[in-house]
């Protein structure tokens, strides 16, 4: 068994509701094949930490690194991986990247992390990505990239509610709320097109700051509530039970992958969100619908709301199959040959 270093592993509290199990997922899965050095060791000193697993580390795997330039000594942490990417094969250490998003969803530090994402395109040995998007997204960046990116989706989990409720949420918007989400531009175009009373919107999630947060309640009414806080995993299951329509609206620019897409696919949801990455995959597999723009998005809902009732579970059923954790092990081991 090899020994395998992961980042991000945090020291965040695993009790938060809002705390993202990718990769403590990706640990459980992937114990079959690799020895994690630092799974019971969260890191509080970012990427430098792997200093101390340096000389017994066969495989590094990486999750959103290129978000390193925001973090505390951001520019140290920056400088210290561009130093290991360029030495890792000396070491013979394989580096596994997986490609979550189009650079990154926040705009500081820009310069550094455009510099991360080129030479990490450079000096990976594999790059995995949640959407085949990311594919032609790496190849405009960097000629010949694709030979070593493989498009896995994003392993979901069954978490269907067996117990039908009533449905009296039209449309659904949940996960963190942050700028590159839409969620603002969205209620403003519906204020915009006088359609702020047509719908019965419920929108839940931790904002990522009080004055995001204060900008977004400003559009709230008696039809658009709007609630600074994440739902735990059986209040979802129920709000997604009592909702027509979970509606994602990311702005195109940032996004590959989404965890909430999958998470809402495991809840058995009715799903609706922008034409891009993860998304256009999924409209093709016929378990979800998307939209190109606000325009086509009030369509796509009006006609959703009309079908609210159906649901293909045999066909979200076999989805969940054919990409379940288990599943994404398999593929992964084959294609690093391991």
């Amino acid at each position: 068994m090899k020994n395998a270093y992961i980042y991000p592993l945090s020291a965040k509290n695993k009790k938060d509701s809002a705390y993202n199990p990718y990769v403590d997922d990706f640990i459980e899965s992937m114990g079959t094949h690799f020895n994690f050095t630092n799974k019971s060791k969260p890191s509080t000193t970012g990427i430098l930490d792997f200093l101390k697993y340096l000389f017994r580390t066969n495989y590094v795997f990486f999750n959103w690194i290129e978000d390193i330039p925001d973090k505390k000594y951001g520019l140290v942490q920056t400088i210290f991986l561009l130093i290991f990417l360029n030495i890792a094969k000396y070491h013979n250490i394989k580096i596994i990247w997986t490609m979550h998003n189009k650079l990154s969803h926040f705009h500081e530090n820009l310069f550094l992390k455009r510099i991360i994402f080129f030479v990490l395109l450079k000096k990976a040995n594999c790059i995995i990505t949640h959407a085949s998007e990311g594919i032609v997204y790496a190849e405009s960046i960097l000629t010949g990239s694709n030979k070593k990116i493989i498009y896995i989706p994003h392993p979901v989990k069954t978490k269907i509610n067996d117990h039908a409720e009533i449905k009296t949420i039209d449309l659904l918007l949940w996960g963190s709320l942050s700028e590159y989400k839409g969620i603002i531009e969205f209620l403003e175009y519906l204020f915009s097109k006088k359609l702020e009373n047509r719908y019965e919107i419920y929108i839940i999630g931790k904002s990522s700051s009080r004055k995001f947060f204060d900008s977004l309640s400003a559009l709230s009414n008696e039809h658009i509530i709007i609630k600074d806080n994440f739902p735990d995993e059986n209040y979802l299951r129920s709000l997604i039970s009592q909702s027509k329509i979970v509606l994602f609206t990311y702005a195109k620019s940032s996004i590959l992958s989404s965890g909430a897409l999958m998470d809402s696919i495991g809840f058995g949801a009715n799903i609706i969100g922008p034409n891009v990455g993860a998304f256009t995959d999924i409209k093709k597999e016929g378990i979800i619908e998307t939209f190109d723009d606000f325009d086509d998005l009030i369509d796509k809902i009006d006609i959703g709301l009309e079908r609210s009732a159906t649901r293909d579970d045999k066909r979200i059923a076999s989805f969940i199959h054919d990409n379940s954790w288990k599943e994404f092990v398999e593929k992964i081991s084959t294609a690093l040959e391991i």
